[in-house]
């Protein structure tokens, strides 16, 4: 059945597109998506983005594959949507045959990485200089899964093509649904400045994670902040051993997490994910998160408001870098990601119901914003 699904897919990239026919979306695993691009050499760049765009990957592909995957693709449009699907699948599992079979760690073995961990990240706060990083940020938008042709219609006609929340969430560029299941709308690239605790970044810059904050200062949790719990929810005993992984420099220790994290001042949130660390020092490699919560909406024409389930998932990937001549373990690369009902739910009104019943829905497809971020360049910070 795979064979055959892959055998459509490779079919698919080679026919012409067609505007009228609702797209499918394709779910595909690493391996798949290995065969499907080793036979698109020399294709039409623009093309194969659009079939890229409309996959959906079922495990994570690791930054050693995508690099490799990246070197097959003919150009610029391509890669970018190949990035985007690597980025959704961040928060699956890696392939089974990428997960080493090393022997489970002892309930003491286990402590005492936990317990390293818990000192490394203690530590690795309390000794960040001050100093300032190159932040590279790329925004896509669009659906969590493909729609077809007619309700992209109708999504633009009715003006319903951001979530009803979308303007607390995402402020840049014009909204994307259509011709890719995610695209580009916006990239940044800004100096930030970590200082005495706090991170800042350059006056007039848009969006922290991905609102648009009425002053100059964002605090997106890049530095510091994120690691910040884990030690109490080690304390707390809510971490359980996972797996073994295989890093950059050797294998890495997986453990999965509950927490209770803020979402606003007086509420919190439960949160789910993943912690890797280096069993040799116990610093942190990787850090997931995903948080799911009810969000309030605003009411239809007039009608009043209700609750929707929202979804934010987040990824940062440490590593060592050298600040002024020590080295410290800070972010590399941001993966974020919010997904939230792009129509009103039935009954708001008769033309929403109207989408709903010609297309077949029985709920909202999902709308999605996805960050992809980058630090280079960190640089000692001197105070005036």
């Amino acid at each position: 059945m795979r064979k055959w699904a892959v055998a459509v897919m490779l079919a698919g990239i080679a026919a012409p597109l067609s505007a009228g026919r609702p797209s499918v979306t394709h779910e595909v695993t690493v391996d798949e998506l290995a065969q499907i691009l080793a036979h698109v050499r020399h294709r039409w760049d623009g093309r194969l983005a659009k079939q890229i765009s409309d996959m959906k990957l079922t495990q994570r592909l690791s930054a050693f594959r995508l690099a490799r995957l990246e070197a097959q693709l003919p150009g610029a449009q391509s890669k970018e949507a190949l990035l985007a699907i690597a980025d959704e699948s961040a928060f699956l599992d890696l392939p089974a045959d990428e997960i080493p079979s090393n022997p489970v760690p002892s309930t003491a073995e286990q402590a005492a990485l936990l317990a390293e961990a818990s000192a490394f990240v203690s530590g690795a706060i309390d000794h960040l200089p001050n100093f300032t990083a190159a932040r590279e940020t790329t925004r896509f938008e669009g659906t969590a899964t493909v729609i077809s042709g007619r309700l992209q219609t109708e999504v633009f006609t009715l003006n319903l093509w951001r979530a009803p929340s979308a303007v607390n969430w995402e402020c840049p560029g014009e909204p994307k649904i259509g011709y890719r299941r995610l695209s580009i709308i916006d990239r940044t690239h800004v100096a930030v400045v970590y200082r005495h605790g706090l991170e800042l970044h350059a006056l007039g810059e848009k969006g922290g994670e991905f609102e648009c904050p009425e002053n100059s200062v964002s605090t997106t949790e890049d530095f510091g902040h994120g690691l910040a719990w884990i030690p109490r929810v080690i304390a707390e005993g809510k971490v359980t051993w996972s797996r073994w992984e295989r890093g950059a420099s050797g294998f890495v220790a997986v453990f999965q997490y509950s927490a209770l994290v803020p979402l606003k001042p007086s509420a919190a949130v439960a949160a789910q994910g993943e912690i890797s660390l280096d069993p040799a020092n116990g610093a942190i490699l990787r850090l997931t998160e995903v948080r799911r919560w009810n969000e309030q909406e605003p009411g239809y024409n007039g009608k009043p408001g209700y609750e929707a389930a929202v979804e934010r998932e987040r990824e940062v990937d440490f590593g060592p870098v050298n600040i002024g001549g020590g080295v410290f373990y800070c972010p590399v690369r941001r993966v974020a990601l919010y997904r939230a009902p792009l129509l009103w739910p039935g009954g708001s009104a008769p033309e929403i119901d109207a989408i709903y019943r010609q297309n077949g829905l029985a709920e909202s497809p999902l709308l999605e914003y996805l960050n992809d971020v980058t630090f280079t360049r960190y640089r000692l910070y001197a105070s005036p």
